[in-house]
Order: structure tokens, then sequence, then C-alpha cells
């Protein structure tokens, strides 16, 4: 069945930009606030968390459907976290060229078969990230690359039903991880897996030659 676009404002950005200024910057995110006038009267301002990298992350299963994760600590969370392997893409380089490193590094994995799974915004109040998941079959074993030097791995193969419980009772909390899941399980249950021609393009293509409108704003700062 072919899906309608939902439906859209005519006019769907009230925001009147006053001005712009960086606050923070470093290589992996930068902050800026902008002062705004809303269509409605209010104004104020508005924090925006951008990433320099671009998440990515493969559901990779192995020939007994299991999958494959990587368990390690989390700063900001302060706790220990199972999730698939994942990573951050440079500018230079596609979501693909990335997450092959990453399983490459974190799992000692290769895969035979890739395929664009889901695309989403993990955080679309707050930041301009982008999330590119892939699902990577017909693993083998990968040799010469390594973990960075301050990251501590575990690798792990749980079977794909008992990671969809541990998602629901909320054992697996990663949001990569969560909706790669989803994700798959949403396919296996028969809804059509059709992602926009023009999106699944852009799994392959650098990040720098595509940015979205939220991360080229950076470059473009003074612009209202």
């Amino acid at each position: 069945m072919d899906l309608k676009p939902l439906p859209q404002p005519e006019h769907p950005n009230p925001y009147a930009v006053l001005d712009r200024r960086l606050v923070y910057d470093s290589p992996w995110i930068r902050v800026r606030e902008d002062r705004f006038r809303h269509r409605k009267g209010a104004t104020g301002p508005y924090a925006v968390c951008g990433f320099r990298r671009t998440a990515c992350g493969a559901l990779a299963l192995d020939d007994q459907d299991r999958v494959v994760l990587v368990g390690q600590w989390r700063y900001p969370l302060e706790c220990y976290s199972w999730e698939i392997p994942e990573g951050g893409g440079d500018d230079n380089e596609s979501p693909f060229e990335a997450i092959r490193r990453e399983l490459a590094e974190e799992a000692g994995l290769g895969a035979r078969v890739w395929e664009p799974l889901c695309f989403f915004h993990p955080s679309n109040s707050s930041t301009d990230e982008e999330a590119f998941l892939f699902l990577a079959t017909g693993l083998s074993a990968s040799e010469g690359h390594h973990a960075e030097e301050d990251e501590e791995l575990q690798v792990h193969h749980e079977p794909f039903e008992a990671c969809l419980r541990r998602v629901l009772n909320g054992e697996i909390t990663d949001g990569l991880t969560v909706m790669a899941l989803l994700a798959l399980q949403a396919r296996r249950s028969g809804i059509p897996a059709e992602l926009d021609a023009a999106l699944a393009e852009r799994f392959f293509q650098r990040t720098g030659e595509h940015p979205s409108a939220g991360r080229a704003r950076w470059n473009n700062l003074d612009e209202r």
C-alpha cells in the first residue's frame, strides 16, 4: 500500500531568528544559543547541540539468528550498557563506510550482506543528530582492527527474541539498539520495508557532501 506524505501546515516554521551565538566547540559536539521570536509573540533563547559525527549502527545477525551485542560503560549515564556495534562517521565518509569500520573494531567482524534498516533523529528537540542503522548478515571474522584506547568492550551473541524482551523490560536502553531491533521486528511481522529512494542513497553517500538542513546551518550562522 502506497503511503501519502503526512500533512504539513502551509507555513511550518514559526520562528524568526534574531541572532545566533556559538558557545562551545569540540571535535565531537558544538553548542550554540539562538535568540528567536515566535509568531505567537514569545521571545527567548534556544540552545542547539550539533553533532560533528553521524550516528551509525549495525544490527548484526549470526547464522543462529543471534544479535551481536557490545557491552561497555557509558560515561554520561554512569552505568553499563549492552548495545549493537555503533559509532560516529566523519564528514568525509559515508555511514556505510563508518559502520563497517565500527563492526570490525568493536566486534572483530565483517559482513557479506548490508541493508539499510532505519533512519531517525535521536533527539530532535535539542540536537541535529542523525542515525543510520544497517542490517548486517553473513558474518565472518575480520582481523587487523582494534578498539580505541579509551574503550573496554565485551562482545556477546544474544538471541533476537531475547533482545526484544530485554528492550521491553528496560534492560536494553540504547536508542540505536532499540530502534534497530524494533525496525527488524516490524519488517518480520510483515510491514513493508520501503525507505525513500533519496534517503536510502544517503546511507552510502559521504555525509559532508549531503548535509541535512540542520547540520548545514553550522556553516552559516549569520543568515537569519
